[in-house]
């Protein structure tokens, strides 16, 4: 999917510098290869990080897909993490956190044991597609891990899980508590903790109260690492605060932030328009009939719970229609929806790849 057309490099929109979010904000997420050893210049190799405190066959992996030199986050964050200690890993968005935390994972299960070991927590069901795809990568066969994403398979992975608990879990916070709440297994032989994009979990009303539960009532604090991962923290001195106060962590937390050299990567252009919320649906329309993009993502809120007690569709059926009917151009409009099914929302990703736009609420 070819989302990097949707704004040329050259194009100019209005904008005005501001320290906050803009009403009106499309943001787009990409998918980045693993860093070869010729992009970063590194004093040590990532088997020189790790030190041996990673299993040889899961660096051996990481090596022949091409982790090869360690990036900025995993070499200030890898020795801290190896040696167990709680951290706050915070950097931008495709900087190397998740093979960070995962290198710790891997380096805390026993292989030779059959149960819940180690919980990599993710707001969304493509993260946690991504995030167990290289997980998978990595253990080889020489451990069980298993996705939990999708409610519909909940059921028949509940007996998957009793009849062979896998090593590593991936995820969503409402399939993982459901699994929990209905004694599929247990996280008391958990070692390590994961919660990916926390800032975005702990912004998620649906999903913040199943979240604390996470760290606070099923496994206790003190018994496991906990790592935090996350692209953007806003006031993460509090953060870090309240991470000690509400026991989510051990009181020696570290926070790991990585001041980006580059902003974005330099093929990339970012930029928004302020305007008002009448506005919003016709400065949509006029970007995308000026860059006419052959595919892109439109991050739409949550509706609020006065406009769903008021009768009125959700935000993204109402930016969805408004588009079908006054796009001139050629464009798919697919809609992903959080209780959307598992498959379907894979399908609306597969289906086009081009002049196609996505939906997904936020």
């Amino acid at each position: 999917m070819a989302v990097a057309a949707a704004f040329a490099p050259g194009s100019l929109l209005p904008t005005t510098p501001s320290t906050h979010l803009a009403p009106f904000t499309l943001r787009f997420r990409f998918s980045l290869l693993p860093r070869r050893a010729a992009v970063v210049a590194a004093a040590a190799t990532l088997r020189e990080v790790c030190a041996g405190r990673v299993p040889d066959h899961v660096l051996q992996r990481a090596e022949e897909v091409g982790y090869v030199v360690p990036t900025e986050v995993q070499e200030q964050s890898l020795p801290l993490l190896l040696s167990g200690q709680d951290c706050i890993l915070h950097a931008q968005t495709g900087s190397g956190k998740t093979l960070a935390y995962l290198l710790s994972v891997f380096s805390a299960i026993d292989f030779s044991r059959s149960s819940v070991q180690a919980l990599v927590v993710v707001p969304t069901r493509e993260l946690g597609m991504q995030v167990t795809k290289v997980a998978r990568l990595l253990a080889a066969k020489a451990c069980t891990v298993m996705a939990l994403l999708d409610g519909g398979m909940l059921k028949r992975q509940k007996s998957w899980v009793k009849a062979e608990p896998p090593a590593v879990i991936v995820a969503t916070v409402a399939s993982l508590c459901q699994m929990v709440e209905r004694r599929a297994f247990s996280l008391q032989s958990m070692r390590v903790l994961v919660i990916d994009e926390v800032d975005f979990i702990f912004g998620s009303s649906k999903q913040v109260s199943s979240l604390r539960k996470i760290l606070t009532s099923y496994s206790a604090a003190s018994s496991r690492q906990t790592i935090f991962a996350s692209a953007s923290i806003p006031q993460h001195n509090r953060f870090l605060h309240d991470c000690v106060q509400h026991k989510w962590t051990k009181s020696d937390v570290v926070h790991v932030h990585v001041h980006p050299v580059q902003p974005m990567p330099s093929h990339l252009c970012h930029k928004y328009v302020i305007c008002t919320k009448k506005e919003r649906l016709h400065v949509l329309l006029s970007l995308l009939e000026r860059d006419a993009p052959k595919s892109g993502i439109i991050f739409v809120a949550e509706q609020s719970e006065r406009s769903k007690k008021a009768g009125n569709p959700p935000s993204t059926t109402v930016v969805a229609e408004f588009l079908r009917n006054a796009y001139k151009g050629s464009l798919d409009v697919l809609l992903l929806e959080e209780d959307m099914n598992f498959n379907a929302r894979a399908a609306s990703f597969s289906s086009r790849e081009e002049d196609s736009c996505w939906f997904q609420q936020t």
